[in-house]
C-alpha cells in the first residue's frame, strides 16, 4: 500500500537522494560534536595545571583552536546541507501531493457508474484533497526526522560506548523500555485515525448537501435542522480528534520522564565508576549527558514519526483504495472499429446494478433502431427508461445479453468512440463555470463559430442568448448554471450535444422544462436537419415523442409494446391511460 503511493515520488528521485545524503551527512557531524568537546574538556581547554596548588604550569592553545576549528566547522558544513536538504524536501513532499492528486483525480475519470456509486461525491472530494494534504505534510514533517532519528540514534550509542562502555550500557536499556512504551501509544491512536477520515467525510457530505440545496433548505424554513445536523456532525469530529490527539499528546510527558529518569541514571553511575576508577574524568559524564539528550531528542523524533505515519496511514489507506480500484468497464482502447451509421440493436438485454440484487432492473429488452430513425422512449416513473440509455452508452456494463452498433457489438467499440459519437442531453442539465460559449464548445472545442449559431438555432436557443443574456456567447455563467433559466440551460445543453456531430443523439427528458411551442419548434428543427442522424427521446410526456417513427413503451424493466402512436393507442393499455391523463387531465 505505502510502496504504491511513495511510487510517485518517482519523478523527485534525484531530488530525494540528494536530500537524503543531506540529511544523514548532516546528523553525523551534529553528533560529531560534542565529541570533540568531550577531547577539548579532557584535555583542559590546552591548560596545565599542578595538581596540587592548582598553579598554571603551561598554555598550550593549539590543539583546544584545532578541535574549537573543527567542531565550528562541522556545525558550519551542517548548517549550509541542513538548508538544501530542507528545500529539497519541500519540493519532493509538494511534488509527491501533486503527482498523487493527478494520479487519483485520472483514476475517478476512468471510473464507471458503478465505480462512482461506491464512493459517495464527498468521500472522493475528501481523498483527492485532504487525505493528499495530510499524505505530503506527513513526508515533509516526517522526512528529515525519518532520516535523523536512527542516525542520531546509532551514532549516539556507537560513539557512548567509544568515550565509555559502562555508561553506554544505560543506553541499551533505555532504548528498548521507550521503544516498549512508544508501541503502545501508537497502537493505541491508529484506529481513532481511520475513524476521524471518516468522519471528515461525513463533515464534508453534510456541507455538500447543504450547499447544493440551499434553495430547497430555505424554501421549507429548515435552516435549523440544517444547523444542528451539522452541529452534531461537528461535534463528531472534535471528540474524536480530541481523543486521537490527546493519545498522542501522551507521547510528550513519556518522553519527559524518560528524560528525567536518564539523567539521574548517568549523575549517579557515572559518580560511582568515577569512584571506582572506571571513568578517567569528569568530561565522560558531560559527553553524555549531551549524548543522552541527543539519543532523547532522536527517540522523540522517532516517535513523532511514527504518530505522522499513523496518521498518515488512514489517508494512505483511502487513497490507495481510490487508486488501486479498476473500472468496472474494460475499455477496448486499442479498438479501431467506427460507429458509421448508427444503428442500434438489443438482443435480450438482462441488467443490475449489483450481481447480488434479486431483480433486474432491464429484463429480456429487445430493440432494433435504424439509422436516422426519431425514436421514442416512455414509460411511467421507475420503468428503467434512463437505465436503457445508460447501458448504451456503456456507463455500465450489461449482465447478459447482446448491445450491437452498426451490426458489432459494443465491446468491440473504444469508449472513447462510443462517447464520441453518441451524444446525450441529460435529465438534469449539467452547465459549468465559464462563458456560453466556453460550455457549448464542450461538444467540439474546433467547433467554428458558424457550427455553434447553427447548433443553437436548432436547439431554439440562438435568440435567448443573443437577446437576454447581457454580453451574448460571452456572458458568464454561474456555477451550475445558476443565472439561466432550467428551459435554457436544457436548451444550451441540447445546443452543446448537437455540436457533437453524433451519430446517435439521446435527448433524456430533454423538453421537460420547454414549453409546447418551443419543444415543437426544436423537434421539427432536429428532424429537417439532422434526418441523418439516429435520435432517441426518452420523455414522460406523449406530446415529446407523439410524432416518432417509432415508439417504445418501458413497464417495469420491461418492453410492453412498440409502434408508432395510433398503434400503440389500439394495443397498448399503458400508453393509451397516460395519453388520456396527460389530454385529459390537463398535464401537459
Amino acid at each position: 500500500m505505502f510502496k504504491k503511493i511513495f511510487s510517485y515520488i518517482k519523478p523527485y528521485k534525484w531530488k530525494l537522494i540528494i536530500a537524503i545524503c543531506c540529511v544523514v551527512v548532516e546528523s553525523i557531524l551534529e553528533m560529531f560534536v560534542p565529541f570533540l568537546m568531550n577531547y577539548i574538556i579532557q584535555n583542559g581547554g590546552g591548560i596545565t595545571y599542578e595538581p596540587v596548588t592548582g598553579e598554571v604550569l603551561s598554555i598550550n592553545l593549539n590543539y583546544t583552536l584545532f578541535i574549537g576549528g573543527l567542531m565550528i566547522g562541522a556545525a558550519l558544513i551542517a548548517f549550509i546541507i541542513g538548508i538544501i536538504s530542507s528545500k529539497m524536501t519541500a519540493i519532493v513532499g509538494r511534488g509527491l501531493g501533486a503527482e498523487i492528486r493527478k494520479a487519483e483525480f485520472k483514476k475517478v475519470q476512468e471510473y464507471s457508474f458503478n465505480n462512482l456509486d461506491s464512493f459517495r461525491a464527498s468521500s472522493l472530494i475528501t481523498r483527492l484533497t485532504n487525505d493528499v494534504t495530510i499524505i505530503q505534510d506527513s513526508f515533509c514533517q516526517s522526512f528529515r526526522a525519518t532520516l535523523r532519528a536512527p542516525t542520531m540514534l546509532i551514532s549516539s550509542i556507537v560513539l557512548a560506548f567509544i568515550v565509555n562502555p559502562f555508561l553506554g550500557l544505560i543506553f541499551l536499556i533505555i532504548v528498548p523500555i521507550l521503544g516498549i512504551l512508544l508501541y503502545i501509544v501508537v497502537k493505541k491512536a491508529a484506529p481513532k485515525f481511520v475513524i476521524l477520515q471518516k468522519i471528515v467525510d461525513k463533515l464534508n457530505r453534510t456541507t455538500q448537501e447543504s450547499i447544493i440545496a440551499i434553495r430547497t433548505i430555505k424554501a421549507y424554513v429548515k435552516e435549523d435542522y440544517e444547523q444542528e445536523k451539522f452541529n452534531n456532525v461537528n461535534d463528531e469530529l472534535v471528540k474524536t480528534s480530541t481523543s486521537a490527539f490527546s493519545t498522542i499528546a501522551l507521547n510528550m510527558p513519556i518522553m519527559q520522564l524518560m528524560t528525567y529518569c536518564c539523567t539521574i541514571c548517568i549523575l549517579l553511575f557515572g559518580a560511582y565508576f568515577l569512584t571506582e576508577g572506571l571513568i578517567r574524568d569528569v568530561a565522560n559524564i558531560t559527553t553524555f549527558l549531551t549524548y543522552i539528550n541527543q539519543l532523547l531528542a532522536s527517540l522523540n523524533m522517532l516517535s513523532n514519526v511514527l504518530m505522522n505515519v499513523n496518521r498518515a496511514s488512514a489517508s494512505v489507506r483511502r487513497v490507495y483504495e481510490v487508486l488501486n480500484t479498476d473500472s468496472e468497464i474494460v475499455d477496448n482502447k486499442n479498438s479501431r472499429a467506427t460507429i458509421n451509421s448508427g444503428d442500434v440493436t438489443f438482443k435480450n438485454v438482462y441488467f443490475k446494478y449489483k450481481n447480488d440484487a434479486e431483480n433486474y432492473v432491464l429484463n429480456n429488452i429487445n430493440l432494433d433502431i435504424k439509422s436516422g430513425q426519431f425514436v421514442g422512449i416512455i414509460g411511467q416513473t421507475g420503468s428503467s427508461k434512463t437505465t436503457l440509455i445508460n447501458v448504451l452508452e456503456r456507463f455500465y456494463d450489461i449482465t447478459s445479453g447482446e448491445i450491437l452498433i452498426d451490426n458489432k457489438p459494443i465491446k468491440n467499440y473504444s469508449l472513447e468512440e462510443i462517447h464520441r459519437k453518441i451524444a446525450i442531453s441529460f435529465q438534469n442539465p449539467i452547465l459549468f463555470s465559464g462563458t456560453v460559449k466556453e460550455n457549448l464548445l464542450w461538444g467540439n472545442k474546433n467547433a467554428t463559430d458558424e457550427e455553434i449559431i447553427n447548433a443553437c438555432k436548432i436547439a431554439c436557443c440562438y435568440d435567448f442568448i443573443m437577446n437576454q443574456l447581457p454580453n451574448g456567447f460571452d456572458t458568464v455563467i454561474g456555477q451550475s448554471g445558476t443565472n439561466v433559466s432550467g428551459g435554457q440551460r436544457q436548451r444550451l445543453c441540447l445546443a452543446r450535444a448537437i455540436l457533437r456531430d453524433p451519430k446517435i443523439l439521446i435527448l433524456d427528458d430533454s423538453f421537460s422544462a420547454l414549453d409546447r411551442i418551443t419543444e415543437k419548434t426544436i423537434k421539427e428543427n432536429l428532424k429537417n436537419q439532422l434526418s441523418d442522424k439516429t435520435i432517441i427521446v426518452i420523455s414522460q410526456k406523449i406530446s415529446s415523442i407523439q410524432d416518432a417513427d417509432v415508439i417504445y413503451v418501458l413497464n417495469e424493466g420491461k418492453i410492453n409494446h412498440f409502434g408508432n402512436h395510433n398503434e400503440l393507442m389500439e394495443s397498448d393499455d399503458i400508453y393509451r391511460s397516460i395519453f388520456t391523463i396527460q389530454n385529459e387531465g390537463g398535464l401537459r
